[in-house]
């Protein structure tokens, strides 16, 4: 197969049930975010003829709980073409695994597609922790959804014997959390050590596409591209600093080992680009945590009542 490769990728979709409150507090309709992207690539796609297959790069759920993996499994059985799916920080192990299988919809962590090998890795699977049995599973509490990577040694080796096992001339890395996020209050050094220490030695390993930070850009590691999504709960870019509506990255991976990709934003009344303040600078900036940020809006808020 000597033809273009094309492939559309989505991220952080992060489905709700409903009247379920989000994460963090502040987010789109993420079920309406869906249908305007499905739309949208639909619309672009024809019937899906043109695309070889659908990337969806984790945070499929919001609380990784069982009816948000329902909702999301029947959503992406309606995308225009095949879809393999990689976890998020806040897919927990145990119900991503039992609700994302669908007709048309898989879990895959290997998928060939013409000279192309695309490896669906686990950027959570540093976190992991035995059981009595030795098996792993995800660290007690809410501590899965706060990580910003971890490949450990035992995922690091699997990237390392599947990307000099395969026979593809390119292979190219679909995960949640990219290395070398631009984004300080995102960064981890030591994942992003993690991958410089294989890329060292994986050649044929063209290029990255992952999600996570919710500010769509794309940048090089070690010569190689990486390609952030953008996201369907909320979405931002920081230069200006403005709300940026949901969407999708489309891609072109060619025969040669070049990778080409664009970004496509629903723009819609629904979504506008309007600006945001300081308090979300800081957090982007790495001068407040999440959880500080929380207690400013809870204060503002309750001030806001008095005053009332």
């Amino acid at each position: 197969m000597s033809s273009t490769i094309r492939v559309a990728q989505l991220s952080d979709t992060h489905f709700l049930e409903e009247g379920a409150e989000p994460e963090g507090g502040h987010a789109y309709d993420t079920t309406e975010a869906f249908a305007a992207v499905r739309d949208h690539l639909g619309g672009r796609a024809g019937t899906g003829a043109d695309l070889d297959l659908i990337v969806v790069t984790g945070d499929v759920a919001d609380h990784g709980r069982t009816e948000q993996y329902r909702l999301a499994g029947d959503a992406f059985a309606e995308l225009p073409a095949p879809v393999n799916v990689c976890p998020g920080n806040h897919d927990f192990d145990v119900p991503f695994g039992a609700g994302m299988g669908r007709p048309g919809v898989g879990t895959s962590r290997v998928v060939e597609v013409g000279s192309w090998a695309f490896l669906f890795v686990d950027s959570c699977a540093g976190m992991m922790q035995p059981d009595e049995a030795g098996c792993p599973v995800d660290p007690p509490g809410e501590a899965r959804l706060h990580s910003n990577g971890s490949l450990g040694d035992r995922e690091a080796a699997w990237v390392r014997g599947m990307a000099a096992a395969s026979t593809a001339e390119h292979v190219f890395v679909w995960l949640h959390h990219p290395p070398a996020v631009t984004v300080p209050f995102m960064r981890n050094d030591d994942y992003t050590d993690e991958w410089r220490a294989l890329l060292a030695d994986l050649p044929r390993v063209r290029g990255f596409g992952g999600g996570h930070t919710h500010i769509p850009g794309e940048y090089e590691l070690e010569g190689r591209p990486v390609f952030v999504a953008p996201s369907l709960k909320n979405n931002f870019s920081l230069e200006p600093q403005t709300w940026l509506p949901p969407g999708y990255r489309t891609y072109r991976f060619e025969p040669d080992g070049s990778v080409t990709s664009e970004v496509h934003l629903v723009d819609d009344q629904r979504w506008p680009r309007r600006p945001f303040g300081r308090l979300l600078r800081s957090l982007f900036m790495g001068e407040i945590t999440h959880g500080e940020l929380a207690e400013i809006v809870a204060r503002r808020a309750a001030a806001a009542g008095d005053s009332a």
